[in-house]
Order: structure tokens, then sequence, then C-alpha cells
């Protein structure tokens, strides 16, 4: 059984960076998942696109939202792309639009479209 606050990180061969965020992300935990994104954004070479799940997350504060923030701006002043996959309807869809994240950052319903929407022209693999 997976710890629940565990991170899953994957480098896809597309040059996106996929961070799965699970758990809680709030006061107590935002530091520990910021510096582990920020981390996984230095260590690997050149993602293209960082792809923020928080399909398996359970809670999300306003401290958490600016967390993420900070994550995605951080892959910007680095050149990368940033984006966030949440569950339609779920609490953290209505905290990420609630809060006004959704407006600055693009949030997509699963991996597969968020990936290809994201991608340099010259890297897409599908249609569109």
């Amino acid at each position: 059984m997976r710890d629940r606050h565990q991170a899953v990180v994957e480098r896809t061969s597309g040059g996106a960076l996929v961070v799965e965020v699970r758990g809680e992300l709030d006061i107590g935990t935002v530091l520990r998942w910021t510096t582990l994104i920020e981390a996984a954004i230095c260590e690997l070479p050149e993602p293209h696109l960082l792809v923020l799940d928080l399909m398996a997350l359970e809670f999300l504060s306003a401290q958490g939202v600016r967390g993420l923030f900070a994550a995605i701006e951080c892959c910007r002043d680095r050149g990368t792309a940033g984006c966030l996959i949440v569950n339609p309807g779920s609490v953290a869809d209505r905290v990420v639009r609630m809060a006004g994240l959704a407006d600055r950052v693009r949030v997509f319903p699963n991996r597969l479209t968020a990936i290809a929407a994201c991608q340099p022209v010259e890297m897409r693999w599908l249609p569109g």
C-alpha cells in the first residue's frame, strides 16, 4: 500500500514531468511539496512541461494554492510550461477556480489531454 502523502514523480518520453500531489496540500505540507516539485524540476534535464496532477489530493488550502502557483512560476522562470490536472467538480477543482489559479494556469481533466495540449507543436504526437 502506498503512503497517501508519498509523491509520485514521472518523466514522460515527450519531455513532460508529472508530479502527482497526494494527501493534503496545506500550511503544514506546502513547503515539503513545493521543495519536492522544485527539486524535480532542477534535477531533471529540461522538461518542456510540468504537470501537477491533483487527482489524488484530499485537501487544498489557500496556502497550498499559493504553493502551486509558486511552483508554476518557478517553471515559467526556467522557460517551462506548467499546468494542473483536477477532477472536474472536486474540492480541489473548486478551490483552484475560486482562488483564481485557473485564470493563471491551464487546468485539464486528465494527463493525456494536458500533455497533448501543452507540448510544443514539434513534439505533439496527437493531432490538434
